[in-house]
């Protein structure tokens, strides 16, 4: 049996949204790996339903990982080729390449924190939608440049516009930065996403124009959310928001 490592990194790192989320299940059957993630402080989703491009393999399996940043992906960078030999144990599996021989433990399925349904419900009241193209980009690495400092990015309607910012809005005297997005009929609202998550979140969608940003926000809660969602539907990411 081969394994792509390269793609098998790849794949973690989107099923983790670049590791903010700590565990991680993948199942593999059907031609198809499939994922529902939840981070461990809930502010995180992922859910992947890709093609199978990781295993060459046809009966359905699972891959438990804890913290697969440290005892996954360090094991998988120090193969040189991209396609092993792999074989899998109740309790691991092994790649192999030439001498080179790496054993990667699963963790126990109650391990993962697994968000509990296989979708997203899409038809609720989403305020704004906006695609993320090269533009909003260009955007990000600015608002990433500077929102270390603050730990924040927020998405604020003010005036029937929406704009994008990094700032302290606790803090009357803070800098900060803003760009304006586009035209959004919301009454004025502000919701504070961690900074931490949102940049894990452009990561994983690097420079692909094909996806898409939506904001919802439920009045009774208090709580805002940002779901990404690629066009065909197989890769969705959601953030939830936090106190200003």
């Amino acid at each position: 049996m081969r394994i792509n490592v390269e793609n098998f990194k790849e794949l973690i790192r989107k099923a983790t949204v670049n590791f903010s989320i700590e565990t991680v299940q993948l199942r593999f059957g059907g031609g198809k790996i499939q994922t529902n993630m939840l981070s461990s402080d809930g502010n995180t989703i992922s859910l992947l339903d890709v093609p199978n491009g990781v295993l060459d393999v046809n009966d359905e399996v699972d891959f438990n990982f804890s913290e697969p940043s440290q005892g996954v992906i360090p094991y998988l960078n120090l193969f040189d080729n991209d396609n092993v030999t792999v074989k899998l144990y109740e309790n691991r599996l092994t790649l192999v390449d030439g001498q080179q021989r790496s054993n990667i433990g699963f963790c126990s399925p109650l391990v993962v924190n697994l968000l509990g349904v296989d979708a997203i419900k899409e038809d609720v009241d989403w305020f704004f939608t906006m695609e993320v193209n090269e533009e909003f980009g260009n955007i990000f690495k600015k608002i990433r440049k500077i929102g270390a400092r603050f730990g924040k990015v927020y998405f604020e309607v003010k005036d029937k516009v929406m704009s994008i910012e990094t700032s302290d809005k606790t803090n009357q005297y803070s800098n900060g930065l803003r760009f304006k997005l586009n035209e959004c009929e919301n009454h004025d609202l502000t919701l504070s996403f961690d900074y931490k998550s949102m940049v894990n979140l452009m990561s994983v969608i690097g420079d692909r124009n094909d996806f898409e940003f939506k904001l919802t926000y439920k009045e009774d809660q208090e709580l805002g959310m940002l779901y990404a969602r690629l066009t065909d539907g197989s890769e969705k990411y959601c953030l939830l928001s936090k106190e200003l």
